[in-house]
């Protein structure tokens, strides 16, 4: 898929393969809160003492205003109204201003990123549109003040991994299950600087949000793309997102890979990252028992509804353990107001949780700062040291399900235990 994905987008007009360096047009950028600070300095340091001097197609720049949405201090909101004025004077004409969200989660609600393009982002998590059957990746400020300028950009086509998952979907999320125990058994680098193709008879079983959990940890096991098919789920989340029409990837059925895994889900136990990397993985039996004041859903890994949904069916009833504080933070408006029409806020509310605004706070020490020596269980992307404000915490990383059982118990706790019903 990469090798077409960048061939089709050679600016020379000729195939490309594994390995070789193309001049790649745009389909479109994305820029959040770093369009101001540093893209706009980096455009004053180059010589345009009023930041950039145009941008290459104002109907391409999609900038949406996560991280920081409600400002969090003065030097923010002053940023955030910088960045306003710019977008006007540009004409940029996508612009989520008011509206808190992950601007990964509100690209695929907007019907932004589409089958078969090429779309980069100043974040390292822009990979998560390849659930969406999009060849996207992050990119550096640098390369994004080049991008805005001229539509355009240099790649190495990436060697590819096909990751095949077999088995079958049982009636929770496992997406963050299935990364977790690939980085625990083949490492955290085992798709690093290449193109992750995931196919297998689960992956028409996963839905869209399933497929953006394991596109946007990607990142965490270092690969440029990390890339779906485009099958009838792909249309069907598309459908009255966008009228635009889109050219899906395929890749070849005698298409050469660096290497193959294969999983089946069936086998598969519940996995947890311990502190303080991604590929510190074991399964959970092996760190039950572990005291946690803190338990957080949300990200744009695990923020979807799903993952609330879960956290929502299985606390129904339930309380969250005396000393926990259970955060879920929806991943965006949309995903916000879907639960609400659920009442899955009114059943998480009563069980003693916390519902917190969308957005990547709760992903990073903006949202829950942890103390020395507190212990942490979290779905959301990262768990290294300071990642949640102090160095002396730690952090633990798991699926919706198992947050939800720590939440409950009050300890790692193999789901199993806390709910019956699974």
């Amino acid at each position: 898929m990469a090798e077409k994905l960048l061939s089709r987008h050679n600016l020379a007009g000729v195939p490309v393969k594994a390995g070789d360096i193309v001049e790649a047009r745009i389909d479109g950028a994305m820029s959040h809160y770093n369009f101001v600070e540093p893209v706009h300095q980096l455009a004053v340091q180059a010589g345009f003492p009023e930041g950039l001097p145009r941008v290459w197609d104002p109907d391409r720049i999609f900038i949406l205003l996560d991280h920081h949405q409600p400002a969090l201090s003065q030097e923010l909101a002053d940023a955030n109204q910088l960045m306003r004025r710019h977008v006007e004077r540009l004409g940029i004409k996508c612009f989520h201003d008011a509206e808190p969200g992950i601007a990964h989660q509100m690209m695929a609600d907007y019907g932004l990123a589409r089958p078969g393009e090429l779309v980069v982002g100043n974040d390292s998590h822009t990979i998560s549109y390849g659930a969406l059957n999009v060849g996207s990746t992050g990119i550096s400020r640098v390369d994004t003040l080049y991008v805005l300028l001229f539509g355009e950009l240099w790649f190495q086509v990436p060697n590819s991994v096909k990751v095949v998952l077999e088995g079958h979907h049982p009636n929770y999320p496992i997406a963050k299950d299935i990364i977790l125990y690939l980085a625990g058994k083949y490492g955290d680098d085992f798709a690093g600087s290449m193109s992750v193709e995931y196919t297998g008879s689960l992956v028409p079983q996963l839905s869209i949000a399933s497929r953006m959990c394991l596109s946007a940890h990607g990142v965490e096991v270092g690969a440029k793309f990390a890339l779906f098919p485009a099958d009838e789920r792909t249309r069907e989340f598309l459908r009255g997102r966008t009228d635009k029409p889109y050219e899906p990837l395929e890749a070849d059925p005698d298409a050469e890979y660096e290497k193959e895994i294969v999983l089946n889900v069936d086998e598969m136990p519940f996995m947890v990252a311990k502190p303080h990397q991604f590929g510190n993985v074991a399964p959970v039996d092996e760190v039950t028992g572990i005291k946690i004041v803190q338990a957080q859903i949300g990200s744009c890994a695990n923020g979807r509804f799903e993952d609330i949904e879960i956290a929502a069916r299985i606390l129904k009833g339930r309380k969250v353990a005396k000393g926990v504080r259970f955060i879920i933070s929806p991943a965006s408006q949309q995903v916000y107001l879907q639960c609400l029409k659920a009442g899955l806020v009114e059943w998480l509310v009563e069980a003693g949780a916390q519902v917190v605004t969308p957005g990547c706070g709760v992903c990073q020490p903006k949202v829950g700062f942890l103390s020395d020596g507190e212990v942490c269980i979290t779905a959301t992307t990262r768990n290294y040291k300071g990642r949640k404000g102090s160095l002396n915490a730690e952090i633990y990383l798991a699926g919706p399900l198992t947050v939800a059982a720590a939440a409950v118990a009050g300890e790692i706790v193999n789901p199993r235990e806390v709910f019956r019903e699974l």
